[in-house]
């Protein structure tokens, strides 16, 4: 997973902080995230400029459902 987030960074110059906020944000939610520094706040505030594909997200969910990573919500309507 964490290996697929730095991938589709290095199309956007990304971390893959900023990718999983954009994933995050390309499925409807809003990510609440708690920082302590001007930098993360920028770093965070990029993340709204990052487009995934379909592809990427489709990848992104499928190595979420293949490692077992909790990506749905119950607050979340299923993809």
């Amino acid at each position: 997973m964490i290996d697929e987030l730095k991938i589709i960074g290095t199309r956007f110059d990304a971390s893959p902080a900023q990718v999983a906020t954009a994933w995050a944000i390309a499925k409807g939610t809003l990510p609440i995230i708690g920082v302590t520094k001007v930098n993360r706040v920028e770093e965070a505030a990029k993340a709204v400029c990052i487009n995934l594909t379909a592809d990427e997200i489709s990848r992104l969910e499928k190595l979420g459902d293949e490692t077992g990573v909790h990506i749905l919500r119950e607050w979340e309507k299923e993809m």
